[in-house]
C-alpha cells in the first residue's frame, strides 16, 4: 500500500476491530464462572473459562503489522522524488524539469498552488512597465504560500535573483521557522517589515547573517525612476532586510508600493522574489499600516516574541500566519 490515505484509514479500521476486542476480552473476563467446592482438607477454586490471551496476541500482531505498514508508507511519501507535471499551461513552464512537489496544508490553501497555472511573464518578467529593468534569467524558482491575518498569498522565489539569500529561506524552511509560530508584521510604511518569529528560540537559531548578494538593479539616485515613471522597486517584490553590508539573517520587506529608495545603495536589499496572483496584492492591501514606525521594537520582539504584552499594546497588527512550500521547478536557460 503505497497511497497515505488507504493505510491511514486501513490503520483507523484495525483500531476500532482491536477496540472492540478488548471490550469482549473484558466482559468475558468479567462473566468467568466461578466454581468452589469445599472438601475437608482444602478449598479449591476452579474457573471455567475461556481464555482470552489468543484473542489478545491477535490484537497485538495486527497492531504491529499496522504500524509497520503505516511508518512505512510514510517515509515513502517523504522522499523527495522526481514527479513529472502534467498538461503545463504555458510554454515556457512546459520545458520545465519538476524537482519537487509536496502536499500543501488544508488550512493554508493559496488559489496558485502550482507553478504550471503561472504565465512565462509571471515566471520570467521583462523590463517593462513594472520592471525597470530585466531580472535574471532561467534556474530554479520556488512557489510559497502563504497565510496572514488578513488573507492568503504568494510567493515566487527566484534562485537566480539572489541565491544566497534564497539558499538561506529554504534552510528556514526546512528548519520549521515559518511553521512553528506566526511573525509580526512590525513595520509598515510604506513596505512591511517582518520575520522576528513570535518563538524567541527560532528568532535566536536563525539569526546568524549571510554573505550579500550580487545587486542586479540599477544603483544610484539616478536610478530610482526612470524616463517612464518606474521605480526601481515595484509593489510586491521580496526582499532580506539587513542594516549593512552582510547583516542578511531572519528579517524580510515586502514592498507595499513602488518604492525609489530601496535598493539603490544598499547591497543587502537585493530582490529574492515577487508576489504573484491577484489575491496577492489584494492581501496585502489590507495589512495595517497605521503604527508606521512606532510598532513593537526589534529588541522587543526579539525577547518577547508574540507575547500577551505585544499583544495588548499593537491590537491592529497584523500577522504571517505561516508559509510552506507548494512547488518548485527549473526554468529553462534562455
Amino acid at each position: 500500500v503505497t497511497d497515505p490515505l488507504l493505510s491511514h484509514s486501513l490503520c483507523v479500521y484495525v483500531c476500532v476491530i482491536v477496540v472492540i476486542n478488548s471490550i469482549i476480552a473484558m466482559v468475558t473476563l468479567k462473566k468467568t464462572e466461578m466454581t468452589t467446592t469445599t472438601t475437608t482438607t482444602t478449598t479449591r477454586i476452579r474457573r471455567k473459562m475461556k481464555s482470552p490471551l489468543p484473542r489478545l496476541c491477535f490484537i497485538w500482531i495486527c497492531l504491529a503489522l499496522m504500524y509497520t505498514l503505516y511508518a512505512t508508507t510514510f517515509r515513502k511519501n517523504q522522499q523527495n522524488e522526481d514527479i513529472p507535471l502534467a498538461d503545463r499551461s504555458s510554454a515556457t513552464a512546459s520545458k520545465a524539469k519538476v524537482i519537487l512537489r509536496k502536499e500543501f496544508p488544508p488550512s493554508h490553501v493559496c488559489p496558485i498552488n502550482s507553478i504550471a497555472s503561472l504565465s512565462p511573464s509571471q515566471l520570467e518578467p521583462e523590463a517593462d512597465d513594472r520592471y525597470m529593468v530585466t531580472p535574471p534569467k532561467g534556474g530554479k524558482v520556488h512557489l510559497l504560500c502563504c497565510d496572514s491575518t488578513k488573507g492568503q498569498f504568494n510567493i515566487l522565489l527566484h534562485e537566480k535573483w539572489a541565491p544566497r539569500g534564497v539558499a538561506h529561506l529554504l534552510e528556514m524552511f526546512e528548519g520549521g521557522y515559518f511553521s512553528t509560530s506566526r511573525l509580526p508584521l512590525y513595520r509598515c510604511t510604506d513596505a512591511c517589515q517582518f520575520g522576528l518569529s513570535g518563538n524567541t528560540n527560532m528568532t535566536k537559531k536563525f539569526h546568524k547573517p549571510i554573505q550579500d548578494d550580487p545587486q542586479w538593479l540599477p544603483g544610484g539616485p539616478n536610478h530610482r525612476q526612470n524616463s517612464k515613471g518606474v521605480r526601481r522597486y515595484p509593489k510586491g517584490f521580496f526582499t532580506h532586510a539587513g542594516g549593512g553590508n552582510n547583516t542578511r539573517s531572519n528579517q524580510f520587506v515586502i514592498t507595499l508600493k513602488p518604492n525609489l529608495f530601496m535598493g539603490g545603495g544598499s547591497p543587502w536589499e537585493v530582490p529574492m522574489g515577487e508576489l504573484v496572483g491577484q489575491h496577492s496584492f489584494d492581501t496585502i492591501d489590507l495589512w495595517y499600516n497605521g503604527y508606521g514606525e512606532k510598532g513593537p521594537g526589534q529588541g522587543l520582539l526579539n525577547r518577547e516574541g508574540d507575547s500577551e504584552n505585544v499583544r495588548t499594546k499593537w491590537p491592529l497588527m497584523d500577522y504571517i500566519l505561516g508559509c510552506n512550500l507548494v512547488d518548485q521547478i527549473v526554468l529553462p536557460q534562455s
